[in-house]
């Protein structure tokens, strides 16, 4: 078990750092737009941006399609602190929809497809404790896959209220660091745009961003290794 949340934290440093380099060579190499116009457009469409945004974050929650991209995009379209709102609202929405979709509308499918895997038998062992400090801790350390987390929990003797609130504060920590992520990116873009390869062309906001951008990837890394150690002290 210590494996694999090792292992999942390096995976997602790993993601981060990919799509980092995939941003300076697509700039480098092909002629990408700027983030301020990206996100012009967006502010044209009104009310209907945040909207159309949290819509479809919550569909892809609910058809198991992964929401780091959307994740990132949040934070080229909208900026870190909104960017952030917005997903959390979203993830939060689509997370609620699959708990109650596994919980009343398609129990025993879910059971089906989900029931003999073996990180849902690890899942269900593991709640040996009160339900709103089980689901903060399994959204803090990304141990199980996160849309199947969200049917799972619907066959798990969890409250609705415990798990929502659970899913909210335990989303924080990786949405403020992917949708960051994404806002650096944008940056990046622009710099890169402007001909500035090297870290040490970039403004300093540019370069400020970037390491900072690290160092929550890092950190985020580190918090399931943290978090175990407090609970093993328990």
């Amino acid at each position: 078990m210590v494996a694999s949340k090792k292992t999942s934290s390096l995976i997602r440093v790993f993601i981060g750092i990919t799509l980092l380099s995939i941003i300076f060579y697509s700039s480098r190499y092909f002629e990408l737009p700027q983030c301020q116009e990206v996100q012009a457009k967006v502010q044209e469409l009104g009310v209907f941006g945040p909207i159309i945004f949290i819509v479809l974050y919550a569909l892809a929650t609910l058809l198991f399609i992964p929401g780091t991209i959307l994740t990132l995009m949040a934070g080229l379209a909208f900026g870190w602190l909104y960017g952030s709102m917005l997903v959390i609202l979203a993830a939060n929405l689509g997370a609620g929809l699959a708990f109650l979709t596994s919980r009343f509308l398609l129990k025993e499918l879910v059971e089906e497809k989900l029931g003999h895997k073996d990180w849902f038998l690890k899942l269900k062992s593991s709640l040996n404790e009160s339900g709103l400090n089980f689901v903060i801790f399994i959204r803090l350390v990304p141990i199980f896959p996160f849309n199947g987390l969200n049917y799972a929990c619907g066959l798990l003797p969890l409250s609705f209220k415990h798990y929502l609130i659970g899913s909210f504060i335990g989303m924080i920590p990786g949405t403020l660091a992917y949708v960051y992520l994404g806002e650096t990116g944008c940056k990046v873009i622009d710099a890169m745009i402007q001909k500035k390869f090297s870290f040490s062309d970039f403004p300093e906001d540019v370069r400020t961003s970037l390491v900072t951008a690290i160092i929550m990837l890092i950190s985020l890394s580190v918090l399931p290794i943290v978090l175990k150690k407090i609970r093993s002290k328990k």
